[in-house]
Formats: structure tokens, C-alpha cells, sequence
């Protein structure tokens, strides 16, 4: 692609932009809480520009909100695993884990604040580690890489994991 068609890209892409940004957030506004809105739109258009070349000039509203409805369920799905996995995680602490309701509560949030800030390859990771209990040979092939690379991905996303928590006890708030 020439430098002339990328701006010609990039000058069709803005004015789309323009032109339906405010329809994307208003839709979004309705499916998701006031504090997702941003990354919803955003990831919208990161679809859209993507994609560029399917949005039918006639119809790019109508194909924007599809997007958007696409990303909100996306994110609504990987809202149900982040919570299957918190509940999966509590159903195994020790015996010996604190039994006050309060504190245990205050516990279980941390924890999915924690994991709510790793970043989506490593929850994603962790859910099929953990709960949906995928072997090593398993989550190799399902993310196309080597045995080796799979136990150092998820060493380091339950280390991160760990820091998060870690960073929420002590009172910190996790980047």
C-alpha cells in the first residue's frame, strides 16, 4: 500500500470516526457501566480500523454497533470467567483461611481486582490453567507455542497475579 492510500485511510477512517463516534458511546452507554464505556468504544475502533476495508460506507453505523455488541458480549464472557475463576480460587483456599465473613469478602475482592488488572492474555491463561485445568501439552497447542513457553507464561502471570494481591494488601492500587 502506498503512503498516498494510507492517508487516504486515515483521513476516510477519521472522518467515520467523527461521524459515529458519539452513536458507538451512547450504545455503549447502555450495555456496560459508565467506567467501561471508554474501552469499549476504543476497542470498537481498533476493530474498525482493523477492518477497515469491510465497513460498508452505506451501512457503518449499523456495522459499528454490531461491533459493539460483539465487544460488550466479549467482555460480559470474560466478566463470567474472571468470576468463575474467583469462585474457583475460594473453593480451594486452606481450611485454615480466615472464616471471618468480612475479611473473606474483602479478600475475595482484592483478589478480583487483582485479576481484573492482568492483562487479558494472562487471565485468559490462567483460567485454562486453572479451573478449566488445561495440561501444559494442551495450552501449548491451543496458543500455538512450546511446552517450555507455556510454563513460563503461566509462572509469570500467577507471579503477577501474586504481586497484585500483594500490592492490594498492602494497601497499594495495582497499574
Amino acid at each position: 500500500m502506498t503512503s498516498h492510500n494510507n492517508s487516504a485511510n486515515e483521513a476516510a477512517f477519521t472522518s467515520l470516526y467523527r461521524e459515529h463516534y458519539s452513536a458507538v458511546r451512547a450504545y455503549a452507554s447502555v450495555c456496560v457501566p459508565h467506567s467501561e464505556i471508554d474501552d469499549i468504544v476504543a476497542d470498537v475502533f481498533v476493530v474498525c480500523w482493523r477492518r477497515f476495508r469491510d465497513v460498508p460506507s452505506d451501512w457503518a453505523r449499523g456495522w459499528l454497533i454490531g461491533v459493539t455488541r460483539n465487544v460488550v458480549r466479549a467482555r460480559n464472557r470474560s466478566a463470567r470467567r474472571s468470576e468463575g475463576f474467583i469462585d474457583h480460587l475460594i473453593r480451594l483456599r486452606p481450611p485454615n483461611w480466615v472464616e471471618d465473613n468480612h475479611m473473606a469478602n474483602e479478600e475475595v475482592r482484592q483478589l478480583n481486582e487483582a485479576f481484573s488488572k492482568l492483562s487479558l492474555g494472562d487471565q485468559e491463561l490462567l483460567l485454562l490453567a486453572g479451573p478449566h485445568e488445561l495440561s501444559v501439552g494442551d495450552l501449548a497447542i491451543a496458543f500455538g507455542i512450546k511446552p517450555g513457553a507455556v510454563k513460563v507464561r503461566v509462572h509469570r502471570a500467577r507471579q503477577r497475579l501474586r504481586n497484585a494481591v500483594a500490592v492490594l494488601d498492602a494497601g497499594g492500587e495495582v497499574a
